[in-house]
Order: structure tokens, then sequence, then C-alpha cells
């Protein structure tokens, strides 16, 4: 396997320019077209030798297998126009680029799976039922064996280099072509036992099997692509990432409510950041530009930073955030909270704000009722509380 490694990296370095800078956008698209334009040539190479070899020896689940490939040469197209409408620049139509394509490629190949899948399979379950003779001839097997190797080799290479840029449309890429050399392993099992058991319905059942990989790719790619269209949760390392780079900012005490919006091609990133009110206005304003300008360089994109002040906490106020600690304590569903703050409404009333955070298992029509016990607990524990202002962080947010 390391020799196979070392021979897709020395591949890799001739075909690509600059291959190693995974992190270069325009690298990036390089991979793509290349893992795209090797599955385009060698696959059909592969339908066209499958599919001569099916008419050839009537062999359904044959047929069925050339058209596996017909759909993965879909999606190996669809890959390669996918990339390529990636690199366009961004346009007054769509601002954010087109780097979510990358994303709608497995989805469009699932339609293309589900579509096969079910012709393909009304074919092999009439040859199950009414099979008829098949022509086999001792070079059959070895042929279609020589096409597992390259199949074997391919799905390899574009997994490698999916793997570099960790995009999931390569990887979809690589994992389909895996699946098509099993099930040609299969289809030759089939081919060997129904010669030499003389049961021509043994070729409907093998393309059946094979039918039944189809939809299930179909059905995995599809689940796959739909996530990120609408809104993938960020990495926690990402998060570790954004935070840490946030607070090495001088001025920066902590960092909260941060969100991620992931274009493909770019990063959408807000976040709000405590910095103690005595460095003024003007100062606090350049905290959080500097803040922003070190996200800008690190992922790309947009960065919004917005600055909340942290107030010098009395005695009588740090009393009463250790209470309202405790009181948050008490309930199993929140995870913590931030922004504390209290706000005098009058001499003798005062507003408790904060923002808290609750547990990924609660849903967001039980956020009000959350707020609502937690408001109870402190007018009951605090003297002199007018009201509460509670904000629950929803779940897009970290």
């Amino acid at each position: 396997m390391k020799i196979l490694e070392r021979a897709n990296r020395r591949l890799g370095h001739w075909l690509i320019a600059d291959f190693d800078k995974i992190d270069n956008q325009t690298v990036r698209i390089k991979y793509g077209l290349l893992a795209g334009w090797t599955s385009i040539i060698l696959t059909v190479f592969l339908f066209s030798v499958k599919m001569v070899l099916g008419l050839m020896s009537g062999s359904i689940s044959v047929v069925a297998d050339a058209f596996h490939l017909l759909s993965h040469l879909a999606n190996s197209i669809i890959l390669v126009v996918t990339f390529w409408v990636t690199s366009k620049p961004a346009t007054a139509k769509t601002p954010f680029g087109h780097g979510r394509m990358e994303h709608v490629a497995p989805l469009i190949m699932a339609i293309f799976l589900f579509v096969s899948g079910i012709q393909i399979g009304e074919r092999a379950l009439h040859q199950a039922l009414d099979p008829h003779e098949i022509h086999f001839w001792a070079a059959l097997p070895w042929i279609l064996l020589g096409t597992v190797l390259i199949k074997g080799w391919m799905g390899q290479f574009v997994l490698f280099l999916g793997n570099r840029v960790k995009s999931h449309a390569i990887e979809a890429n690589a994992h389909h072509q895996r699946i098509e050399a099993i099930s040609t392993l299969t289809v030759i099992a089939g081919l060997l036992a129904n010669h030499y058991l003389h049961r021509p319905e043994i070729d409907g059942f093998i393309g059946m099997g094979v039918c039944s990989w189809i939809l299930y790719l179909g059905y995995a790619h599809g689940r796959h692509a739909v996530i990120p269209l609408l809104g993938k949760a960020p990495g926690k390392d990402m998060i570790q990432r954004i935070r840490g780079i946030a607070k090495s900012v001088d001025g920066i005490e902590d960092v909260h409510e941060i969100i991620v919006n992931d274009y493909g091609s770019l990063y959408l990133i807000s976040l709000h950041v405590e910095i103690p009110e005595k460095y003024g206005p003007a100062r606090i304003h350049e905290i959080a530009e500097n803040c922003e300008h070190r996200l800008r360089k690190e992922f790309g994109g947009e960065a919004v930073c917005h600055s909340d002040p942290l107030l010098e906490k009395t005695p009588e106020i740090e009393a009463m955030e250790a209470q309202f600690k405790e009181i948050v304590a008490q309930d199993d569903r929140i995870t913590g909270y931030h922004g504390f703050r209290v706000v005098m409404a009058s001499r003798r009333q005062i507003i408790v704000c904060a923002d808290i955070d609750v547990s990924d298992k609660v849903p967001e029509s039980e956020f009000e009722a959350v707020a609502t016990a937690v408001e109870d607990r402190v007018k009951k524990a605090i003297a002199d509380v007018a009201y509460c202002s509670f904000y629950v962080t929803p779940k897009y947010s970290y």
C-alpha cells in the first residue's frame, strides 16, 4: 500500500502544479478536475469493454455492471463540471461564489443511480423469472477481472486525491468505483456458477444484487449531499481554532456565539468577543477589527466580530452572579452561560441579563420554557429583580 501511495503522490506531483498547497482554492479545483477526468477516460473505456462483453454473452448481470459504470460516468462528468463552475468568480447574482456546487454533484449522482438501478432491476427480475441461456467463453471472466484491477487502482487514486483536499464529492466518486469493483467480482462469480451449474437464472439474481448496490449508493450519496446544502454544522476543531485565534488577540477576554456559514469557496464567520469596557469605544473597535483580520487571513472569506463590553464587576454583582451560577447548575438542560450583566432599572429595582447555552438535545420549542424557568428561580433567589432578559443561544451558534 505504501508503494501504491508513493506512486499516487508522484503521479499527482507530475499532473498538478503546487501539489502540496491543498489549502489554495485554485489547487483544490485542480485536484477535482484531475479526479474527474481520470474517472471519465477510464470509465468510458471500461464501459465499452463491459457493454460489448454483455451483448456478446447475453448476460444481464454484465450489462447491469456496464450500466453501473454509466451512472459513474455521469457522476464523473458532473464532478468535472462542478469544479469548473466552482472556479468561476462571484457575480452580482451569486455574491458568495459557486463553491456549494461541490455538494450538488453527489445529489445529482444519486438521482442517476436511482433511475439506472430501477431500470436494471426490472431487466434482472425478468431474467430471474424467465431466464435465457448465456454464451460463455473461457476469456470472459479473465477480461472482467482485468477491469476490476483497473477500477481498483482508479478508485484508490481518486480517493487519495479526495482525502488530501477533504472533498466529499471526490471521495464519493472514489467509493463508487470501489463498489463497482466488488460488483464486478460478484458478476464473475455468477458467470462461473451459471456456466458450471447450467442455471441461467443465477445471472438474473446477480443482476438484482448489483441493482441493490446501485440503489443503496443512491440513497447514501443523496443523504450526504443534502446535509451541506441545508447547512452543515462546523466541526469542533474549526470552532476551537476560531475561538483560539480570537482569544489570542490582545484585549479579548472570551468568545461566544460563533456562527459559521460554509459556501464551499469561502467562509462567513460571525462571533461575539468580550472586551473590557475600560478600553473605550475607539480601542474596542480596533481590537474587534484586529480579530476580524486574523480570522480572514486564516480561513479566507469574511469575518464579523460583535464586541460585548465587559463591565467592571462590583462585589455586589459578583455575589449575584455566584447565585445565578448555582441556579443554572440546577437545570440539566443548561450547559453554561455567558454575558451576565445587571442593569439598574431604578434605585431599588434591577434587571438581570445573560445568554444561556443549552444541550443539543433540547429542542428549540423548549427554549422559551428554559428561559422562563431560570427567570422564576432568579426572582426568588435575588432581591429587587424587576425582570430578566435571557437569550438562549440557538443551535447554529457555538
